[in-house]
């Protein structure tokens, strides 16, 4: 096995102490032979520096897109995995900088879920913050993680979509190549019991995520200056979307899918204010005592498995 790990790295000093967990854990825990594919555009100079002393990290600097957000998210990793199959990776894996692996086996376990009918292993809803999927695959069916606006008027996509109601992260691509080809995914067991918005969480015994550490970075308890500004980005981004998706069938579901988000925020400030504050304790524990708290989160899952 020939691991490739892309990573597209976009993060400022708040953020900075978890590139050396993130490091540190990959190395410690990936026994296979492994690489990283790490984009670093729009990063600050010495943090690219930083990225440069690791002997198994590409630093690469992309073609620059405009695109923002999950877009320009999806640009990159596909750059990134091209890269990686093209260096001959048998397997290639997306990590966040906010996740990474908590034990040994981790990928060689991954990589046992794939067969015929099983493309991708991944968290569950489709996440990059941890999707293996082997080279054959990726080869035979050239999954994207950036959708162009003709795949999403296509009948199958409404298919998708209707059928599986996905989650809009960047993996919905992968999500869609599956379907398209009549397989379906392995999904690493949220311990949260289906809680999309939970903290802090070790998937599977394999693998940590720490949900919003980067996006809910900038919501400050009591910023209302702040979510405001987010608030009103998230919709005029969505009214983009849309206009460049004219099919109104699939325009109605990504309508549908933005506009909850953006109208729970609005609701429910105090509650996104609690959880800022609750990503910026869990850093604080995980900075300060990183084997404490990952032992600890391992054995919540655990428990909640078992439950």
């Amino acid at each position: 096995m020939k691991l490739g790990i892309a990573v597209v790295y976009m993060f400022d000093a708040e953020s900075e102490p978890l590139l050396a967990l993130h490091l540190r854990q990959i190395d410690k825990y990936t026994q296979v032979p492994y690489t990283i594919y790490g984009s670093v555009n729009r990063l600050a100079a010495s943090y690219r520096e930083q990225l440069a002393h690791y002997p198994r990290v590409r630093v690469c600097e992309l073609p620059a897109t405009d695109l923002r957000d999950g877009e320009e998210h999806a640009h990159y990793l596909d750059q990134l995995v091209g890269m990686a199959v093209d260096d001959g990776a048998t397997h290639v894996v997306t990590l966040h900088l906010d996740s990474f692996p908590v034990r040994s086996g981790w990928a060689e376990e991954l990589a046992a879920t794939l067969s015929a009918s099983r493309a991708f292993a991944t968290i569950e809803r489709i996440q990059t913050a941890c999707l293996l999927f082997g080279r054959d695959w990726y080869l035979r069916c050239h999954p994207t993680f950036r959708l162009s606006a003709a795949q999403r008027a296509l009948p199958t996509y409404l298919q998708f979509v209707t059928e599986l109601d996905p989650a809009e992260h960047t993996g919905i691509g992968y999500g869609f190549a599956a379907y398209l080809n009549g397989q379906s995914w392995y999904s690493l067991p949220n311990p949260a019991k289906g809680d999309e918005n939970s903290w802090g969480c070790v998937y599977g015994d394999m693998v940590f995520h720490l949900h919003g550490a980067i996006r809910l970075g900038d919501q400050k308890a009591g910023s209302r200056s702040v979510l405001a500004s987010t608030l009103y980005a998230q919709l005029a981004r969505t009214v983009a979307a849309i206009a460049r998706r004219v099919t109104p069938v699939p325009a109605r579901w990504l309508l549908r899918s933005r506009l909850k988000t953006i109208l729970h925020r609005m609701i429910d400030q105090p509650r996104l204010y609690a959880q800022a504050q609750e990503v910026e304790e869990i850093k604080r524990q995980l900075f300060e005592d990183p084997e404490a708290y990952l032992m600890q989160a391992r054995a919540e899952a655990a428990n909640e498995a078992g439950a």
